[in-house]
């Protein structure tokens, strides 16, 4: 009998130790801490923080909704992993009697969404999750004296509106000393936190947001001194979370899904993520959504959580947060937001007076034209240098990104600096031929080198992509590719006036299709089409042909093999796609519908553009310029060139969003070069 018994006994124990070691195996949590508004200069005087960055890594967040950096919309983002729509009013969460928490004004969110050009998903995190047999929780609020404000509590929910567990109701204390008499229970929610069932946790701090918002109610001094202990609260309530962490089970993920405050940073745009638990190396982040070093999407979120448990990405167009083993310092990623705003910053005013002066400079010559005024040489040589800074600033623009400028005084500084030394050196070449021919030159150059090397030269360019905007973060951009066509064009057009060697222009053009096209280079599906356009009219050009409806459609059919031809390429060549090899895997999961809205997007986005850019205005004058020198032109000469420019513009209009600004840029260079020659 006893022997029965211990051969029971011992079964038993077969059975139920490997069940205990697998659910300890398996008991994984993340910890997604909501520190709203906090900024890289708040992480300076964390002490513990700066602690547990050294054993996880650090980046910067755009935190772009659909329209800005603040308010709902941010933290629905990071639920769907798509640009969304939301307001206050679409947030009333709710605890119920079994313990869920339920947003009874989910549908509103639904109706905001229904027309949204990105199609998001939203609950894709508690979907994702409830397929995985995982919970969702939430603790905290940012609730103010007579307002609810669970924003947080839109990362975890479900496509229901429903969150498994948590608490938002009793987490805070009445005290005379916090904003609205309201302080997160730290004490509470960290004992709340640690006994959760729940697999993703949200944990919303709250008192920041609080003391964003009664600032106008204080002192500045005052206003600082509440923060700076809110901050000290707040450090101390993550290093007694994580000291209760194993990290072998655990993944932390402490963010600000708003831009920081900017009372404390002017240069918040993005905002600081870090990441600490399982996996993650001691450095900076990436993800294959910004293919760049220390900046991520607030749409990586998602995919991220779900890759640490196992779950599907479904319904999720980011991308996971990896970490690089890299050597940062706070003060070195505080450089770079520094960078990164200060061309946010000036890049609208910059490009405005550019366009202005180019409007203004055509805008004299068609009078001229029209008029018939006949120019002395002393003046032909003023109208040169003043036509020289057309073609040159663009160039001035890229080399001020290599300064890696961090104010906005220092850049206007710098570029006027740069523009009185492009003038004395046009005055000096005044005479010769070679000017603009040596000019476009070295744009062509500078740009080919950047795209070689990945964007490392004129990354910092107003005429590069804006990080902080997010609809690019690497490749080359609509207005870097007009830059660069009308670059190749009037290159090309001294080339063949003075060489006639036809196969120079060729070989740019085929270089520059290929560039910008690439998954690894350009990555720019656009841009590409404009280029294949002013090729495929170059060879007509070369070997005589003249365009007919025929040759226009097969035209229209090689750009359409060939896009297809580079997603092809993108998705064999690459384990994480760009823009191009993504949209084609959403076509084929999601069907034409998917693709009839990138579509739509894209036309939007042109009409918007044409109604209220002044590349609109830039584009007419240059419209204007070539009807009037047409009609006043004196020869037939030289055209070849021009031609295929300007079908590559006209291209980049019609096949591309933002094509608007593309086309502007190029026309301009291609007007400015034939004013030139006109009046020699």
């Amino acid at each position: 009998m006893k022997v029965r018994k211990l051969l029971l006994f011992f079964i038993l124990l077969i059975i139920i130790i490997p069940s205990i070691s697998f659910g300890a195996k398996d008991n994984k949590k993340v910890y997604l801490i909501v520190v709203n508004k906090l900024t890289l200069k708040d992480i300076e005087t964390m002490e513990k923080l700066k602690d547990i960055i050294k054993e996880g890594s650090i980046g910067l967040m755009n935190t772009r909704g659909t329209s800005g950096y603040s308010g709902a919309e941010s933290f629905l983002t990071i639920n769907s992993s798509e640009k969304s729509y939301a307001n206050y009013s679409s947030i009333d969460f709710k605890t119920m009697d079994d313990g869920k928490i339920v947003n009874r004004s989910f549908s509103r969110l639904i109706n905001l969404n229904e027309n949204n050009k990105y199609t998001p998903y939203l609950g894709a995190i508690g979907d994702n999750l409830h397929s995985k047999g995982l919970k969702t929780a939430i603790y905290g609020n940012s609730n103010l004296e007579d307002m609810q404000l669970n924003t947080s509590a839109l990362i975890p929910m479900d496509s229901r509106g429903l969150i498994d567990y948590g608490n938002i109701d009793n987490i805070t204390i009445e005290t005379e000393d916090y904003p609205f008499l309201i302080k997160t229970d730290y004490s509470k929610m960290l004992k709340e936190v640690e006994n959760s069932l729940g697999d993703l946790i949200v944990v919303d701090t709250g008192d920041i947001e609080r003391i964003y918002r009664y600032k106008d109610y204080v002192s500045n001094e005052e206003f600082k001194m509440i923060r700076k202990e809110i901050l000290l609260d707040i450090d101390r309530f993550i290093e007694n979370l994580i000291k209760g962490l194993s990290k072998e089970n655990s993944f932390v993920i402490i963010t600000s899904p708003n831009s920081g405050d900017m009372t404390i940073d002017s240069n918040s745009k993005l905002s600081p993520i870090i990441l600490w638990g399982n996996g993650v190396e001691n450095g900076t982040l990436t993800s294959q959504t910004t293919k760049k070093d220390n900046i991520v999407s607030n749409i990586d979120i998602g995919p991220t959580i779900m890759d640490f448990f196992g779950a599907s990405t479904d319904n999720m167009s980011g991308n996971k947060i990896n970490s690089i083993r890299k050597n940062i310092k706070l003060i070195d990623l505080m450089k770079e937001n520094n960078q990164i705003n200060t061309v946010s910053k000036v890049r609208y005013n910059t490009l405005y007076y550019y366009g202005l002066f180019s409007m203004i400079s055509l805008g004299i010559v068609i009078i001229l034209i029209v008029v018939k005024v006949k120019l002395s040489e002393v003046a032909k040589k003023y109208i040169k240098v003043l036509f020289g800074m057309v073609i040159i600033l663009p160039t001035v623009f890229n080399f001020l990104s290599i300064l890696r400028l961090e104010s906005v005084y220092s850049f206007t500084l710098f570029l006027l600096l740069f523009i009185l030394v492009s003038i004395f050196i046009l005055w000096l070449t005044k005479k010769s031929s070679n000017q603009i021919m040596y000019i476009s030159g070295v744009s062509i150059f500078i740009i080919i080198s950047d795209l070689i090397f990945k964007g490392n030269i004129i990354k910092y360019s107003v005429l590069s992509y804006d990080p902080t905007i997010g609809a690019r973060y690497y490749g080359i951009g609509n207005e870097m590719v007009g830059f660069f066509l009308g670059s190749i064009t009037i290159f090309s057009i001294n080339i063949l006036r003075k060489y006639k060697r036809k196969i120079i222009p060729l070989i740019l053009l085929i270089l520059g299709t290929i560039l910008v096209g690439h998954p690894r280079y350009g990555a720019n599906v656009g841009g590409t089409m404009a280029f294949i356009m002013a090729l495929v009219f170059y060879i007509m050009e070369i070997f005589n042909k003249e365009l007919n409806i025929k040759r226009l459609l097969i035209s229209l059919l090689l750009i359409v093999f060939l896009v297809f031809v580079m997603g092809y390429i993108d998705i064999k060549i690459n384990s994480n796609t760009t823009h191009l090899g993504n949209t084609l895997l959403l076509v084929r999961k999601n069907g034409l519908y998917y693709l009839r809205n990138v579509i739509f997007r894209k036309i939007l986005m042109n009409i918007k553009l044409v109604g209220n850019s002044f590349w609109t205005y830039l584009l007419l004058i240059n419209m204007t310029f070539h009807s009037v020198i047409f009609g006043n032109r004196k020869d037939n000469t030289d055209w070849m060139g021009r031609v295929a420019g300007i079908a590559g513009a006209i291209g980049g209009f019609l096949l591309n969003d933002s094509g608007l600004i593309l086309t502007a840029i190029c026309m301009n260079l291609i007007s400015t070069e034939l004013y030139l020659d006109y009046i020699e």
